[in-house]
């Protein structure tokens, strides 16, 4: 099976182009705009002095921040390498067989379950619904007599769609899956901007939920990789006999207890989002053919005119050393469909200028 495609491969754009990675502008990677805390920068310094240690395997002081901050006991915590480690870990720890998706939605949840030899089927949001979270036709497919899935996975905000469900409809999808006793997968990988929407607060209520989180984006550190998830404590163990020792290193566990205690950097993240992203979608939505999707996460669905596809759009804009996310071979959607990140107010005038060129020509 062929690998997802994600955003973010400046690496292979800057060595086909021969120029520095500095000189890209990614919006195909949606990472906070603000760029890391000055906490976590800080904190980098003194976290050197640990390399000379093997990292801790439990990432027991990382856990403990996390476990204030999300409201659980620790051992309710499993800290991984991105949560896209923990995503591949989670279809043979709880012996997933079969599953149902709730698309169009992040392509690493197929790749892992097919890896695993696990069945994939989904329940897409529609077009014409204007993507909104298909609960309706999940709860559908998941009560269906003839059907038996071992999970659910939800991505909340949605990625690529920006949509988010909320704690109600989550709630009807909890219940159905426990009285199923199937898993509730929960990615709040882009919870932070939208914080009240969290589904942490349920988890005690349903031992078949397992909400994942991702830490490098909002805090605009991925190369560092790290992710956690939180879930009953038998689950969690499950999940983390599958892990392979010394998963986290030593600079990303100092690093972000660090940023976790910086409320300010997190108040000034969202405060910006909100208004950045406004105003963002209504330069979006002054040209001409495209159609833009709202988002409740730090990027935005686009759909391209008919007389162009995303491949075209993509592949000029790539010539003026802009990347945007093509979304066209994502199960679910068509091939006029982008996804572009919320940056800095400069960098999204550049965008839509070149953006507007592109469907400009024939």
């Amino acid at each position: 099976m062929m690998q997802p495609i994600h955003g973010g491969n400046v690496y292979k754009v800057a060595r086909e182009q021969r120029i520095p990675v500095g000189r890209i502008l990614d919006f195909s990677a949606s990472i906070n705009p603000l760029g890391p805390p000055a906490t976590g920068l800080r904190a980098i310094s003194s976290a050197l002095k640990q390399i000379v240690h093997y990292p801790d395997p439990d990432c027991w002081q990382l856990k403990q921040e996390l476990a204030q901050q999300c409201a659980v006991d620790p051992e309710m915590i499993l800290v991984g390498n991105g949560s896209t480690e923990l995503i591949h870990l989670l279809p043979r720890a709880l012996r997933i067989t079969s599953a149902l998706v709730m698309g169009p939605t992040f392509e690493e949840y197929a790749h892992a379950l097919t890896e695993a030899g696990s069945s994939v089927q989904y329940a897409h949001a529609t077009h014409a619904a204007q993507f909104r979270p298909p609960l309706k036709e999940t709860l559908r497919q998941l009560s269906g007599k003839r059907s038996r899935f071992d999970a659910v996975f939800l991505c909340n905000p949605n990625n690529p769609t920006g949509q988010v469900l909320n704690r109600l409809a989550v709630r009807e999808l909890a219940e159905a899956a426990e009285r199923r006793q199937s898993w509730l997968i929960v990615d709040e990988a882009f919870i932070d901007y939208c914080p009240t929407q969290s589904v942490l607060p349920m988890l005690r209520e349903y031992p078949h939920m397992i909400v994942l989180r991702s830490l490098t984006k909002f805090y605009a550190m991925p190369g560092l990789r790290i992710g956690y998830l939180v879930g009953a404590s038998k689950a969690v163990e499950r999940v983390r006999d599958r892990q392979p020792p010394w998963s986290v290193n030593s600079l990303a566990q100092e690093i972000f207890c660090a940023v976790l205690r910086d409320r300010a950097y997190a108040t000034k993240s969202r405060a910006y989002m909100k208004s950045e992203r406004s105003r963002f979608m209504r330069g979006l939505r002054s040209l001409a053919g495209l159609r833009v999707y709202s988002s409740a996460a730090n990027f935005v669905l686009l759909e391209l005119p008919v007389t162009t596809t995303a491949a075209e759009v993509t592949d000029r804009l790539a010539v003026e050393r802009i990347l945007v996310r093509d979304c066209s071979t994502m199960p679910g959607l068509t091939s006029q469909m982008i996804r572009v990140a919320v940056k800095t107010e400069k960098d999204n005038r550049r965008l839509l200028a070149f953006l507007s060129s592109c469907l400009r020509k024939p």
